[in-house]
């Protein structure tokens, strides 16, 4: 399937001094610094990168695709580096930022960009596999679910019955004003067990997908999270 999509990116900007501005790239370690006064022709350059669209699913990544809006804004870069010179020139701030600098600041504003779109391919990459290892887990419980998730179903059986039958009593100790030995025996013996068969079902999942897979399907209703995450 094709698709289109406008790229909805962004540099955080924070007010680094007076005078300066720091852009910070959320995703990578990537930070740039420059005047402020310059500001203006750096912001226009970023948002010619970013308008651009990109197509999903004929097999061409966002890498390449961004590498592209740096032919298609070359027009707008030469413009807003020579507007930026010409300003600090104007302001004699030239020497502070000098054109190799300005040049090394646009530079940067580009590989930013094209490393953005890497991440998003890694991202896209890493959801694709996400969703084959989903889908073959599904596939092999509904063909022939394993050993594991018969036990892993056992467990979970075990550990309601075990709430259903101890819990009312256990809430009653709970209202209480004290707490007698016998009462917190029986607390603790509650726990214990409780504790063991949540702690079972939990090394039981790591071992087997297909289980997690099922409490999945099933919304994980009434599962404690550590047990959901496996």
């Amino acid at each position: 399937m094709i698709a289109t999509a406008s790229a909805a990116l962004t540099l955080i900007f924070a007010q680094a001094a007076a005078d300066r501005v720091q852009a910070q790239y959320p995703d990578q370690q990537w930070e740039l610094e420059y005047p402020a006064l310059i500001g203006g022709f750096v912001d226009d350059y970023y948002r010619c990168l970013k308008g651009g669209s990109y197509v999903i699913g004929d097999g061409s990544g966002f890498e390449d695709q961004y590498r592209g809006d740096i032919q298609r804004c070359s027009k707008q870069a030469r413009e807003m580096e020579a507007g930026a010179n010409d300003l600090l020139a104007k302001r004699d701030r030239a020497g502070e930022t000098p054109p190799e600098k300005v040049a090394t600041i646009f530079e940067t504003v580009r590989r930013i960009h094209v490393e953005r779109g890497a991440s998003l391919d890694r991202a896209t990459s890493s959801r694709i596999v996400a969703s084959n290892a989903y889908a073959e887990a599904r596939e092999a419980q509904e063909a022939a679910p394993p050993p594991c998730v018969a036990y892993v179903n056992d467990l979970r059986a075990q550990r309601q019955r075990h709430m259903e039958t101890q819990g009312e009593g256990v809430k009653a100790v709970y209202d209480k004003p004290e707490y007698s030995e016998d009462d917190q025996r029986l607390i603790a013996t509650y726990n214990a067990e409780l504790m063991r068969l949540t702690g079972a079902i939990t090394l039981e999942l790591r071992a087997c997908p297909q289980a997690q897979y099922r409490i999945y399907e099933e919304g994980a209703e009434g599962v404690p999270a550590e047990e959901a995450d496996g």
